[in-house]
């Protein structure tokens, strides 16, 4: 796994998810990324999530009052944490190799971390109609935009070729990095740093090869 520096930027990562108003309310949520893992939203219960924690069918509605709204906030959770990420990278004085890195990284200690939530993403908000909304679109679009940002910044800096669309840029990457998760998903795999550091080594040599300024 991470590094003890890595652990302590992984924390800010998931903030959203752990610092609940009370202990309570982050068993219940711990105990909903469980459920709707292992049933899939639709199929998924406050009963069920209830069980899971150990708690009261009352007090889940009392702190959540419906399933969609502890999915909503699990959710808006995970993309306001990506977000975050992702302008703190556009604002970095770094290369853009790093920054690459850094946005791999990112997914990768998401699965590695919280590998429930990195189902959840994969399963219902990628492919789920239950997410293909409005506004789940206008979620990725915003993901979409500020990724662009950063393959701009590294068309100008001379790092990537200015042969290839930069948002054309950020769906080959991201698509690399998606099909990756979903793999390791489906299949259950745990993440181990070797198979971390292996991962990341492949997205960014196909990538940057097939990207790159020549």
């Amino acid at each position: 796994m991470s590094t003890s520096g890595h652990n302590s930027q992984e924390s800010n990562h998931f903030k959203g998810l752990t610092m609940a108003k009370n202990v309570k309310q982050g068993m219940i949520i711990d105990a909903a990324l469980e459920v709707f893992r292992e049933k899939g939203y639709a199929n998924a219960r406050m009963a069920d999530i209830a069980r899971r924690a150990g708690v009261s069918y009352g007090l889940v509605y009392h702190y959540f009052g419906s399933k969609e709204v502890l999915f909503e906030i699990i959710v808006e959770s995970w993309w306001n944490d990506l977000y975050t990420m992702m302008d703190r990278e556009i604002n970095a004085d770094s290369p853009t190799r790093d920054k690459l890195v850094n946005i791999i990284e990112f997914f990768l200690d998401t699965y590695g971390q919280k590998p429930n939530l990195m189902s959840i993403f994969v399963s219902e908000v990628c492919r789920s109609s239950v997410y293909h909304t409005e506004e789940g679109l206008s979620r990725f679009l915003k993901f979409f935009s500020l990724c662009e940002q950063i393959m701009l910044q590294g068309q100008e800096s001379g790092f990537l070729s200015r042969e290839v669309p930069p948002h054309h840029l950020t769906y080959i990457f991201y698509g690399a990095i998606e099909t990756f998760i979903t793999v390791m998903v489906l299949g259950k795999e745990p993440m181990t740093r070797k198979r971390q550091e292996r991962a990341m080594n492949a997205i960014l040599h196909v990538f940057t090869d097939g990207a790159r300024a020549r």
